[in-house]
């Protein structure tokens, strides 16, 4: 005698079941606003990992901003990485080059956009509340110019 099939399920073992299955509309508005959010923050953290790479590595010269506006912006943070076996000790590393760490640096850099995301989708609804407010008032200030002249 063989044995039944055993019912393919996408639950795994006692995990509970999804019930709360996410509605179509949420789906077709916030996936939008989660992608641009991502790709807003990760170009923010581009930005901030360029203009730090392009400070340390430019001459030595005054900089246009003021002093404390400069410390704030260029805080020096360089990029260390420290191999390590399986005992914890640090390991020498011979191929110490930028490109051989570009895996470990796209990692590190979505990491920083995923942890800023919500702050990216707050600004991006003020940013939103904001334009909706001008907006009405430019055409209650343009119906009114049209109407009561």
């Amino acid at each position: 005698m063989s044995n039944p099939p055993v019912p393919v399920s996408g639950n795994r073992g006692d995990a509970k079941r999804d019930i709360s299955r996410q509605s179509t509309l949420y789906k077709v508005v916030m996936t939008p606003i989660i992608f641009v959010s991502f790709i807003l923050s990760l170009a923010i953290v581009d930005l901030k990992y360029s203009m730090h790479r392009s400070h340390y590595h430019a001459e030595r010269r005054p900089s246009r901003l003021p002093p404390w506006l400069h410390r704030i912006a260029y805080k020096y943070r360089p990029y260390q990485y420290t191999a390590v076996d399986e005992n914890g000790k640090p390991v020498e590393d011979k191929d110490g080059y930028y490109h051989s760490k570009q895996r470990k640096l796209m990692a590190m850099e979505a990491d920083d956009a995923f942890q800023m995301r919500r702050t990216v989708v707050a600004g991006l609804v003020l940013a939103g509340m904001v334009a909706t407010w001008g907006a009405w008032w430019t055409l209650r200030w343009v119906l009114a110019r049209v109407y009561w002249v």
